[in-house]
């Protein structure tokens, strides 16, 4: 298996429309999220705003369980294609292996905080941590490897 830096324009190509396409596809469900969850008089989505979207009869068990199916058949997919990508980076299989799973490990914890959070207020945290880590993992993904297709090929050899 070639790193990104070696492989071919045509594969650099592909996998960057891939990257940047997820990448737009993220920056919009965060905004979804921001004006669909926040309080009319906010500027800032908190916690609260979050809560208020999963807990009490706001929304009921069928319709989380439908919005988690949507969610998590849409985006095995896009964990996948991002992961799949970036284990051709150069950085160690050990790294590669923790980003890769992660996202596939905090949604499910995302997912269980809605749940949660319709019956308890309080684990709406959860939702947080959840959601903020997948959508870290999948950051730090792109990103690195972006830099490795394009910004490593540009560097002087050692």
């Amino acid at each position: 298996m070639k790193p990104l830096p070696e492989q071919p324009l045509e594969f650099k190509a592909l996998n960057t429309a891939a990257l940047l396409f997820a990448s737009v596809a993220l920056l919009m469900a965060l905004s979804y999220i921001d004006v669909s969850h926040i309080e009319k008089t906010g500027f800032i989505i908190t916690p609260h705003d979050i809560a208020k979207a999963y807990y009490g009869p706001g929304m009921s068990v069928n319709t989380l369980i439908g919005l988690a199916h949507i969610h998590m058949m849409g985006l095995l997919p896009v964990f996948w294609v991002i992961g799949y990508i970036f284990i051709h980076s150069s950085i160690s299989a050990g790294w590669r292996a923790f980003w890769c799973v992660l996202p596939f490990v905090a949604f499910p914890v995302d997912v269980a905080g809605w749940f949660l959070t319709h019956n308890f207020e309080s684990f709406v945290y959860e939702v947080i941590i959840g959601g903020g880590t997948f959508v870290t993992s999948l950051a730090v993904m792109i990103l690195v490897s972006l830099y490795q297709l394009w910004i490593v090929p540009l560097r002087p050899p050692h």
